[in-house]
């Protein structure tokens, strides 16, 4: 059993088992996208099948509908003009009597009192169907009206299609003629050569007028009820039914034409696709082919590879003990070399990022002493100075102690423990600090909104990072906007549980575009630049916004950091993305 366990653990049949799983997912995945492919493409030449036996079955309807309704039309003209006597009637009909052939079973005109005149005495019109027609004559002007269908004691099946005949403005009657609907259906029918596919023609009030039937009557009564309730929501195109044993159906509903009537066919899924029941069976075989094949092509395979693989682990673990100036020698010239020569060059780049990592940590102490220093600078305080002057000057000598005290505030913040990290919400202390520092040198010139969640207070965050970006806002956004109009905003909120973003909006005159593009690239020296700077650091921003974004992923690393959206003379938004990491160290307030 140890034996076995120990085996599985061998590189060789973890390639075994990798190769065998690669060989047979690309089998079955080719199989099932095959199989996937030809169901759906037999799926998608039946549906236009049907929808192009369906538009040949709605065009020959229109058609007959057209040769019914022209001659019925003229002859509703003729009746207009006779004085309406039961001889007068006939006598037009019997000239006209076949003008609707084949598919008439008789025409006759309908006085208003409900008498019928026809050519032969056959004709008995039910009352319901007989008051339908006059209460569609009176309440609309429809050229042509259809009634039933319903079984006629001498024609059979028969359909009533009438128009009325006005004389001026007066209902004169009501021609009708009454249409075989087997002969009908057994037209339209026939223009539908599948064997599987179904056909149903509904009136306006959703009841068949012709039906071609080719399912069982158990699956029958399961999908009428749905085929209604689609035809109720006005749908068109394809949609699915559903019988009750189980079985799957695609039906299509066509337009309404001019008689408001509804074609709809549907054919059951497994008729579609009975061309795949073979190709499945083939596709098995296929299937335990490629297993036995991989099977072989598997082992082979991985004892190949095993081979150099356990060599190069020998001289790997040479290494091991932390030597780091050991080297892998391998002889050979084929891909195992190139891993060996690629474990080499990670060993130099080990050393190297070591390097790096010390240089780094360097850079990012340089870059906070100096971010620190940048921001309380004597021409800062010889400006908040001058303020105390003004308002000595004013004699608004009740501010000066405000003013002192945010100044002092300040300088503890920005001076504080020397902690890299602070909180969120001694940051925004800190910055309301040096805002009411700038409101009294600027004379209120500006406002300044904060709308950041409670919940995001006690985030970590880079001490000194919102107060270069407000000041950035103040002297290059709404320094030269009238007094009152300038606005800051300062948001925030948490993106999801890893990422949190502040942003800083201001409405000032924002930042032409060739110039917003290099704001944040290490290599543009468009920048004001400390004359003093650091061989070693990259030229740095006293008050910009380089050093905050810089100091962010030297901190948080290269996902964070600023990002900037200006319009000129609209306004300029930074956004700042730091990690979503509470329990920052206290700054000593």
């Amino acid at each position: 059993m140890r034996k076995l366990l120990l085996f599985m653990h061998k590189i060789r049949f973890k390639m075994f088992v990798i190769i065998l799983a690669c060989m047979l997912t690309v089998a079955l995945s080719i199989s099932l996208i095959a199989y996937r492919y030809i169901t759906d493409l037999l799926t998608e030449k039946q549906m236009s099948q049907m929808k192009s036996y369906s538009d040949r079955q709605s065009e020959q309807l229109e058609r007959i509908l057209s040769d019914i309704k022209a001659p019925l039309g003229q002859l509703a003209g003729k009746l207009s003009e006779t004085d309406q006597s039961r001889e007068g009637v006939t006598r037009v009909l019997r000239m006209y009597q076949y003008s609707v052939y084949p598919f008439s079973r008789g025409m006759y005109f309908i006085a208003p009192d409900h008498s019928i005149y026809e050519t032969v005495q056959t004709t008995v019109l039910p009352e319901p169907f007989m008051e339908k027609l006059f209460n569609g004559a009176r309440t609309s002007w429809t050229s042509l009206q259809t009634a039933g269908p319903y079984q006629s004691e001498n024609k059979g099946l028969v359909l009533t299609m009438a128009v009325t005949v006005y004389r001026g403005m007066d209902i004169q009657g009501i021609l009708a003629a009454d249409i075989d609907l087997l002969a009908l259906n057994e037209l339209i029918a026939g223009m539908n050569p599948s064997p599987t596919t179904s056909i149903l023609l509904f009136n306006p009030e959703i009841q068949p007028i012709l039906s071609s039937v080719k399912v069982r009557q158990d699956e029958y009564s399961g999908l009428f009820p749905q085929i209604q309730n689609y035809l109720q929501q006005d749908a068109g195109g394809f949609h699915p039914l559903y019988a009750e044993n189980g079985g799957e159906f695609v039906a299509l509903f066509g337009s309404p034409n001019s008689q408001d009537w509804r074609l709809a066919s549907f054919v059951g899924k497994q008729d579609i696709l009975a061309p795949v029941t073979q190709l499945r069976a083939y596709a098995i075989y296929l299937v335990l082919f490629f297993i036995l094949l991989s099977l072989v092509i598997s082992f082979f395979l991985a004892r190949y590879i095993d081979g150099p693989i356990s060599g190069l682990i020998l001289q790997m673990r040479r290494i091991q003990k932390g030597n780091l100036g050991l080297r892998v020698q391998l002889k050979r010239k084929d891909e195992f070399r190139t891993l060996a020569d690629s474990f080499n060059v990670m060993l130099d780049h080990i050393g190297e990022l070591i390097d790096d990592k010390l240089r780094i940590e360097k850079m990012k102490k340089q870059y906070e002493f100096r971010a620190l220093q940048a921001q309380i600078n004597p021409h800062f305080l010889y400006n908040t100075l001058n303020s105390i002057n003004a308002l000595v000057d004013l004699k608004r000598t009740d501010e000066i102690a405000k003013v002192l005290h945010a100044l002092v505030n300040l300088l503890d913040y920005s001076m504080g423990k020397g902690e890299a990290l602070t909180s969120l919400r001694n940051e925004l202390q800190g910055l309301r600090h040096y805002v009411f520092l700038q409101q009294i040198r600027y004379q209120n010139k500006f406002e300044v909104h904060f709308n950041v969640d409670d919940e995001l207070l006690d985030y970590s965050l880079l001490k000194l990072t919102l107060q270069p970006i407000v000041e950035n806002a103040i002297f290059h956004g709404i320094k030269e906007k009238r007094r009152g109009d300038g606005q800051i905003i300062v948001g925030g909120k948490q993106i999801n549980s890893r990422l949190v973003q502040l942003y800083v909006a201001d409405n000032g005159t924002g930042i032409a575009p060739d110039r917003l593009a290099g704001l944040l690239d290490p290599s543009n020296s468009d920048s004001d630049s400390d004359s003093d700077a650091d061989a070693g650091l990259p030229r740095y921003s006293s008050m910009g916004l380089r050093n905050v974004h810089e100091r962010l992923q030297l901190q948080f690393g290269d996902a964070y950091g600023l990002k900037i959206e200006s319009t000129e003379g609209a306004g300029t938004t930074i956004i700042i993305s730091f990690p979503a990491v509470k329990g920052a160290p206290a700054d000593g307030h």
